[in-house]
């Protein structure tokens, strides 16, 4: 019996996974062509104007016993998923209100690295960690939510030695995007069948060796910044709109460092960035933008805000609600980034 519920189960998920193109009308995004013209540089407008500062919330009214530790992904305002590591497991954790509390909806045993998570509605999520033994590349899937879990894909290409940080997001059920710098270049794998199967682009070379900071909103739509080839205490934000090119749209502040970068849509970006060791300047702040990315509005934390430089995660699925997590504390927006809460003691 338990292994026909097991065939049943199997067959279920190849199903969705091979008729993943039936989920949306939207016509599948071709894979870029060679990289050409890698620096070019262009003059929007880039602007970067002061706005209020920002407030924050440190004291914790219900604390929370449950609390994600290595990633999130949350679909809406209210929705969360997360994974917090153990000894030998991962435990995957579900919110219902916007991360105030967490519930624990099942565990992976002999598995403690959890690389990243995507979530594209309150059922469909992949988990992307690695094998405690042998440290490699595994792929799972879920359609409940989290509740069970199917091994999908392993050993993806690229992945076997990688230790850098990487991106990774599913931008429907049959489309996604991994993508991590590897000196000069960046690669980018990228699936067209939920998961399946994977292909390397070609190398599309970066404009900075040093590591930056990047995210994708879609298969060929990105953000990257990274420190000047001429000054290396100034960091450059760059935009990717054809899968191939990085272009310049503008400098940050001198004595800021870029800690984490999320965008909503092609309109709502957020950059949280951290005051440089060098500087006299002891701050974090923050950048929004509403407009593409031509004009910032610079907010300035409160002293009484230290997250962990170490390990951040900004996630913002909608322009006024976000996330903030570290190794230690998850934050929460509900005003774009104004003011943040405390989730956690």
């Amino acid at each position: 019996m338990t292994a026909l519920i097991n065939n049943k189960k199997l067959v279920v998920l190849l199903v969705f996974l091979l008729c993943a193109g039936c989920f949306h009308e939207e016509t599948s995004t071709p894979s870029p062509k060679l990289m050409t013209s890698p620096n070019q540089k262009r003059d929007n407008g880039f602007s970067i104007v002061a706005g209020e500062k920002i407030g924050i919330q440190d004291q914790v009214v219900q604390p929370i016993h449950l609390t994600p530790t290595k990633a999130i992904s949350f679909v809406d305002e209210l929705h969360g998923y997360g994974v917090s590591s153990g000894t030998l497991d991962l435990q995957f954790l579900k919110s219902s209100d916007g991360g105030m509390t967490w519930r624990a909806l099942s565990r992976l045993p002999q598995t403690i690295m959890a690389s990243a998570i995507s979530f594209f509605d309150y059922q469909t999520g992949w988990l992307l960690t690695s094998e405690s033994s042998d440290e490699k590349s595994e792929l799972r899937l879920t359609l409940d939510g989290g509740q069970t879990w199917e091994v999908i894909a392993q050993d993806l290409p690229g992945l076997e030695t990688r230790g850098e940080e990487l991106f990774f997001r599913f931008f429907d059920r049959h489309q996604g995007l991994i993508a991590f710098q590897s000196g000069k270049d960046m690669i980018l794998l990228r699936t067209q069948d939920g998961g399946l199967t994977w292909s390397a682009s070609s190398r599309i070379s970066m404009p900075s060796e040093k590591e930056g900071l990047f995210t994708f909103r879609s298969a060929i739509e990105g953000w990257f910044i990274g420190p000047s080839k001429k000054d290396k205490e100034v960091s450059i934000l760059y935009h990717m709109t054809d899968g191939e090119t990085w272009q310049e749209t503008g400098r940050l502040p001198s004595f800021l460092a870029p800690q984490a970068i999320s965008f909503t849509d092609q309109q709502n970006g957020f950059i949280l960035l951290h005051a440089n060791p060098q500087s006299s300047e002891k701050t974090w702040q923050f950048l929004r933008t509403f407009d593409g990315g031509k004009t910032w509005r610079q907010h300035e934390f409160p002293s009484t805000f230290q997250p962990l430089a170490a390990s951040l995660h900004l996630s913002f699925p909608t322009a006024t609600s976000g996330w903030l997590l570290d190794a230690r504390d998850l934050w929460q927006t509900t005003d774009g980034g104004l003011n943040w809460r405390l989730l956690t003691p």
